[in-house]
């Protein structure tokens, strides 16, 4: 039982190259439900690189492709292994050495080592993060930046149930359904946590993650809820209402870059941090909007953004 947002299992419209890495869970060395990760020992791969990856959605590649340009500016050379797929396929590239850095997402990342964790605010979660990780990985500091998971439903759907937060479904979530990335079904951070938390046991829809399926299906009335994340400029464009989550079915989830202690070195820790400390929840509103709605390319929004910054 763990959570995962944005691991996002989905995909949005934008694809980066995806580099079809064969990893599976058994492979990779955790089971399905976390934890049981043999950690990571690079001793026979190359060190003269950083291969920098990202999960499979919009953000993440954003986020992949901003920490590879500002390594660049400092010399390194990067390699990038962009738009992999979701968290559980990605944790085995970082532990098995095929990737060395990725973004990442503090409460998922700290629910997928430790299912059992009850931290909810930011810097708890970091702290019992930190201690969570298995050998050979390390987590650089976290952004003020956060991407929260969210279960939105039309106006017409608040209206008619007088919704307001997930504990408004508990009575009628036998006449909702809920759609979301395939793994939602397990998470404790999906129907399991609705479950244990609110008492809510709804029918589900596997489809993706804040994607253009689950939307798809939220206007059509396929489904009546669907998940998406709180950074998502479709919430606002399309006047979808977030359930508030009073009792934190999904825990903080902060913007942290993942690392392997191999791979790192004070500049690659220091221009990675400076980028995080700059990162807002709205620069990452700004620049999906730029990428799924504007159509510019993740390339440009990110050397855009690092411009601006002054960090390229």
């Amino acid at each position: 039982m763990f959570r995962q947002r944005r691991s996002r299992g989905g995909t949005y419209a934008v694809q980066v190259g995806a580099i079809g890495l064969a990893i599976t869970l058994m492979s990779a060395g955790c089971g399905l439900f976390g934890g049981g990760s043999s950690g990571r020992d690079c001793k026979d791969s190359d060190t003269n690189t950083i291969a920098v990856g990202s999960g499979n959605f919009t953000e993440s590649i954003l986020l992949g492709e901003m920490y590879a340009q500002v390594l660049e500016s400092k010399g390194l050379d990067v390699t990038r292994k962009l738009n992999i797929g979701n968290r559980e396929t990605y944790i085995g590239a970082i532990e098995d050495c095929s990737i060395d850095l990725l973004p990442e997402y503090t409460g998922n990342l700290l629910l997928f080592y430790d299912p059992n964790s009850t931290a909810t605010e930011s810097d708890p979660v970091y702290n019992d993060l930190k201690a969570a990780i298995p050998d050979g990985l390390e987590v650089l500091d976290q952004s003020p930046a956060a991407d929260n998971d969210v279960l939105v439903v039309t106006q017409e759907t608040a209206d008619k149930y007088n919704l307001h937060s997930l504990a408004d479904l508990a009575g009628i979530s036998d006449t909702l359904t809920v759609g979301a990335a395939p793994e939602f079904k397990d998470r404790t951070t999906g129907l399991v946590g609705l479950k244990d938390l609110y008492g809510v046991d709804l029918p589900f829809k596997p489809l993706d993650a804040g994607g253009p399926l689950t939307l798809k299906a939220l206007q059509n009335g396929d489904i009546q809820i669907g998940e998406f994340f709180s950074t998502q400029p479709v919430i606002e464009d399309q006047n979808l209402v977030v359930l508030d989550d009073p009792k934190h079915l999904s825990p903080a989830n902060n913007v942290v870059p993942y690392i392997g202690k191999d791979a790192d070195t004070d500049e690659i820790t220091s221009t990675l941090n400076d980028l995080s400390a700059a990162l807002t929840s709205q620069d990452l509103i700004d620049m999906v909007t730029k990428v799924d709605v504007d159509k510019q390319s993740v390339d440009d929004v990110a050397k855009a953004y690092l411009t601006s910054k002054g960090m390229i």
